[in-house]
């Protein structure tokens, strides 16, 4: 699959370039212009990609996506978003925080979700917190699951919050 198309058409010809002309000193100068910047209306969250090219590490760093977050790449630090897939290649050491969370690759650290599911190539060290999982046959489990009697104890918290020390 390519991200990238290719238009074969010809371009359009550019049109000649207007001479400039002086301004007429009789006449007051026109506001300049200002560019327009325009925004999405939709709410609708993408999806983001740490590839696997990409290695993310940070004392107390946190990653929050409002959307999907796909990890190829490997993270040191905590990682939320609505959903967060951990690729094949990829690898999370912190905790992951999601609505729901589908693990291929490796994790070590606390998975808090609503629903989570352990593919067969998936590598997982530390506890799940969860309401409904699913570990497919082949999938590496080293820890503890528990399920919270108030499911409102596995939110994530996607509000980008900062703190400062003194």
């Amino acid at each position: 699959m390519s991200m990238f198309t290719r238009n074969s058409a010809e371009p359009a010809p550019l049109a000649p370039p207007k001479p400039i002309s002086k301004p007429d000193p009789s006449t007051p100068p026109s506001p300049p212009l200002q560019p327009q910047l325009h925004r999405s209306e939709s709410s609708e969250p993408g999806k983001s990609v740490i590839s696997n090219d990409l290695k993310i590490i940070g004392q107390g760093l946190k990653i929050i996506s409002r959307g999907t977050l796909q990890v190829d790449g490997e993270v040191e630090g905590d990682v939320a978003g609505a959903e967060i897939i951990i690729g094949e290649l990829g690898k999370v050491t912190g905790t992951v925080s999601a609505e729901r969370v589908i693990v291929r690759g490796r994790t070590s650290g606390v998975i808090r979700a609503m629903t989570v599911a352990l593919q067969a190539s998936a590598r997982v060290e530390g506890d799940i917190h969860h309401m409904s999982l699913a570990i497919e046959e082949g999938a590496e489990f080293d820890g503890t699951c528990r399920r919270p009697a108030n499911s409102k104890e596995l939110q994530p918290d996607l509000d980008a919050h900062t703190t400062t020390s003194s």
